[in-house]
């Protein structure tokens, strides 16, 4: 046998060394190509913290890991809890407007003076007002169809309201709100993204009462209330209306008329007797009786006496 020649077996070991490194760079593109795939499945991490909107839930009180209480009011205290990626949820109190975030939340019970809102659903509890829409099943591929005419977005008209003067509305509020005015109130039901559809201001205390459903109208001289349009008109409370007296107090405005009067009583029943009147006010030095259909608020006068007509 003849042994190798020395340049042929050196040019064989350049041969192999060469396949071994395109060996190699294959599998670090296949590698590549597997690392891509599972970075593009779309899984979520587990701590992943959802930037959706918060689950409403009027009039309740959250139990849970309390992060940090602070006095806000209730706009404020949602959006520190929406911009914080810790916070579980939020509940705020109208009695002082005290506001707590949570870090967890372990339940929630019914609170009249108390809004709260969580990032998840609160398990074992009644269902928030806004509650999670399902999801759609996959729509079908469209089919083609012949070219159309560019379409024109057309807005919607806004919400617009049907109001009671001198009228409460008997349902229970989902949230109470400070208000310089009806309609600041108003405003306030048309910004709720759809679920408030009633509200009733008091005039005399400022106070903002954003409904979920209208009630009874029912007689109340420092009310004035809001139906949305289109919807059915309440039903007039048929409960028997009496008068609630404001002793050393007078009703501002100048009243839509002017009476001599020998005593309150004697005021009372020329109010009583006029459909239009809801309000009035005597002074008893001037026999004086003045009747309103619409008072602003009362303040102390001392030697005249007021009476404003209700219904419980």
């Amino acid at each position: 046998m003849h042994s190798p020649c020395p340049r042929t077996f050196a040019n064989r070991i350049r041969r192999q060394r060469s396949y071994a490194r395109i060996a190699g760079l294959l599998l670090e593109v296949v590698g590549a190509i597997v690392a891509a795939v599972v970075l593009s499945s779309g899984v979520r991490p587990a701590n992943a913290q959802s930037t959706e909107e918060l689950f409403r839930y009027p009039r309740t009180f959250l139990n849970g890991v309390v992060s940090a209480t602070v006095s806000l009011p209730l706009e404020s205290c949602r959006d520190l809890c929406s911009a914080r990626s810790g916070c579980a949820g939020f509940d705020h109190s109208s009695d002082g407007s005290v506001c707590r975030l949570f870090a967890s939340v372990e339940g929630a019970e019914q609170s009249q003076g108390h809004t709260a809102a969580t990032r998840g659903l609160v398990t074992g509890y009644r269902p928030p007002t806004n509650p999670p829409a399902f999801p759609q099943a996959p729509e079908p591929p469209p089919q083609p169809s012949p070219p159309e005419q560019e379409a024109v977005a057309v807005t919607p008209p806004p919400v617009t309201f049907r109001r009671f003067l001198n009228r409460d509305l008997k349902s229970e509020a989902a949230e109470t709100r400070q208000a310089e005015s009806v309609e600041q109130c108003e405003s306030m039901c048309q910004a709720s993204q759809g679920w408030c559809k009633a509200f009733t201001y008091d005039a005399w205390n400022r106070k903002c009462f954003l409904k979920e459903r209208p009630g009874q109208l029912s007689m109340n001289a420092r009310a004035t209330s809001g139906v949305m349009s289109g919807s059915e008109t309440p039903s007039a409370s048929g409960s028997a209306t009496y008068f609630e007296y404001f002793n050393g107090k007078a009703f501002s405005g100048n009243g839509f008329r002017e009476l001599t009067a020998r005593s309150r009583d004697e005021c009372e029943r020329d109010c009583s007797s006029q459909n239009q009147c809801i309000a009035f006010g005597f002074t008893q030095s001037q026999k004086r009786c003045l009747l309103f259909d619409q008072p602003g608020e009362y303040s102390s006068s001392r030697g005249t006496d007021s009476g404003a007509k209700r219904q419980d």
